[in-house]
């Protein structure tokens, strides 16, 4: 029961995260954003958008210092209880690269309705004024 609550709890931002990454995929070039947990690596493997995506954060922290510091804290609060809760984490990392998974085996199949999707997500994130700008 308990890890159906925490579940729950993580979906909308699960939803979010992906939402956001689909938004903001581009076919044609490497992820955006680096994967959680691997910056390091991927800023080895793509320098320019390691530069590029830390000066996006830097102006974003600049332009919003408390939501950075919210974010902040929230990463330090997830750090510490999967320090606690190791198997919990591990469980739900799987879970989300399988959904991830399925996300891009739905995208490879139907590629306009993906591609629809990122628009709505872009869109929304507009609204909500957290978002990047839209692609080109």
């Amino acid at each position: 029961m308990r890890l159906h609550k925490t579940l729950l709890a993580l979906a909308p931002l699960a939803g979010l995260l992906l939402g956001a990454a689909l938004a903001l995929a581009d076919d044609a070039a490497p992820p955006p954003e680096p994967p959680p947990g691997r910056v390091r690596e991927w800023c080895k493997e793509n320098p320019g958008k390691c530069q590029e995506a830390r000066a996006k954060h830097e102006a974003f922290c600049k332009e919003n210092p408390q939501k950075c510091e919210e974010m902040r804290q929230k990463r330090a609060e997830r750090r510490e209880y999967c320090k606690q809760n190791p198997d919990k984490c591990e469980e739900q990392r799987a879970e989300m690269k399988q959904h991830m998974s399925e996300m891009k085996a739905k995208c490879a199949a139907d590629p306009a309705k993906c591609q629809e999707m990122k628009d709505q997500m872009r869109e929304r994130m507009q609204h909500h004024g957290s978002g990047p700008d839209p692609a080109p």
